[in-house]
This record gives structure tokens, C-alpha cells and sequence, in this order.
């Protein structure tokens, strides 16, 4: 008799450990269900932000973009007039040769740390991806930002090719509000420093014109997918 109920506690108590251990199993899997919706939900919420961030730097991109091109067809027409006398010049537009656009991104400096830690790998490497293509636009903004900040402004300062008067002439926009003196830039035209730095602006313009035109197309591509993937 004794074995018997000896044995039927035994069974018993076995099978109320199986059915602890299967408590804690469910209770396990609901609490990491839960968790895993709870990361799901904030990096789909963290993408949303990027994707904002993203159209952000779309719209200074586009404006740079239309900066630089005035840019590089007022330099354009000076590097001309070195080589033809006879082309005119449009000289309320010369002050732009000194004028530098902006190129600050905010998706890379506001996610990049948040960016690495994501668990969706394809969201994660695109997005470094992006930001290394973004990289490169930014090292050569800092060289055309250097070429002008620190050459062709001192230069135009140290010949005395500004022209204090524009600057309460020319209010109503403020791209020419600093106009160069036309006869002191023609004579500067002929000087081969001059000529060097014009160079080296166009060359630097180009180039970070064409790259942000690059990025451009990868920002919009980029919005794209992950406005698709996070749906």
C-alpha cells in the first residue's frame, strides 16, 4: 500500500513541476512576444523620425544644389573673361564668387549612434550606407568651404575688390549685398594668384555639386525604402 501511494505522490509531484515549468515557459514566451513588439514599435517610430530628418536634408540638399550652380556660372563667366575681353560681365551677380552654401545634415548627427544599435539588419546597413555616402560629400563641402573662407576671401579683402557702398545698396537680397569693385576684378583678372584661386573654386564647386546631386538621388531612394519597409 505504502509503495503505491509512494509512487501516486510521486507522479503527482512530477506532474505539478511539469506544469510549473510549463507556466514559466508560456510566462517566458509571452514576456519576450511583449519585449519584442516593444522594440518593434520604437524602431518603427525611430525610422519614422529618420524618415523626417531625411526630407529635412532633401530640402537644404535642393537648396544647395540651386546655390551652387550660380555659383559655378559666375565663376564660369569669370574664368571666361581671362581668356575673352570682350565677355560681359553681369556684375551684380560677382559678389557670388565669395558666397559659400551650407551643407549640415541632421539625420546622420541626430541617429547615427540609434542607427547602429538597430536589430533589423537591412534597415541598419542602408542607412550606414548612407551615412558613408554622406561622409564623403562632407569632406569635400569642408575643402570647397576651406577654398573660399580661407583664400578667396582674404584675397578679394587684401586687393581691395569689396565694395563698402553695396552694402546698403543691395538689401533686397542677401546673396549681393557685398558687390566687387568691376574695375579693380577685371584688373585682378589678369593676376595669376587670382586666376589659381578661380580655378580651385570651380574645381571644388564642381566637384561637391556633383556629389550632393549623387546624395540626392540616394536620399530619395532611401526615403523610399524605408517608408515601404516600415509600413
Amino acid at each position: 500500500m505504502s509503495e503505491n501511494k509512494t509512487g501516486k505522490y510521486l507522479k503527482y509531484a512530477i506532474g505539478e513541476i511539469i506544469l510549473v515549468v510549463i507556466g514559466i515557459l508560456i510566462a517566458l514566451s509571452i514576456n519576450n512576444w511583449n519585449e519584442g513588439r516593444k522594440n518593434n514599435l520604437k524602431e518603427s517610430l525611430l525610422v519614422k523620425n529618420i524618415i523626417e530628418d531625411l526630407r529635412l536634408d532633401s530640402i537644404q540638399i535642393s537648396q544647395s544644389l540651386n546655390e551652387l550652380a550660380n555659383q559655378i556660372h559666375v565663376v564660369d563667366d569669370l574664368i571666361v573673361k581671362t581668356f575673352d575681353s570682350k565677355k560681359i560681365l553681369n556684375y551684380d551677380l560677382m559678389g557670388l564668387v565669395r558666397y559659400s552654401s551650407d551643407f549640415r545634415p541632421i539625420s546622420q548627427r541626430n541617429h547615427a549612434e540609434s542607427v547602429s544599435n538597430l536589430e533589423n539588419e537591412f534597415t541598419r546597413k542602408i542607412l550606414q550606407n548612407y551615412f558613408l555616402e554622406e561622409d564623403k560629400v562632407i569632406d569635400i563641402f569642408k575643402e570647397y568651404e576651406d577654398i573660399i573662407h580661407n583664400k578667396i576671401r582674404p584675397f578679394l579683402s587684401d586687393v581691395g575688390m569689396h565694395n563698402l557702398k553695396s552694402l546698403y545698396e543691395s538689401q533686397s537680397d542677401e546673396n549681393l549685398q557685398v558687390l566687387l569693385q568691376p574695375t579693380i576684378l577685371e584688373e585682378q583678372l589678369r593676376n595669376v594668384k587670382f586666376q589659381q584661386l578661380l580655378f580651385e573654386r570651380r574645381l571644388k564647386t564642381g566637384t561637391f555639386e556633383r556629389l550632393l546631386n549623387e546624395l540626392k538621388m540616394d536620399n530619395q531612394e532611401l526615403i523610399k525604402t524605408l517608408s515601404l519597409n516600415n509600413n
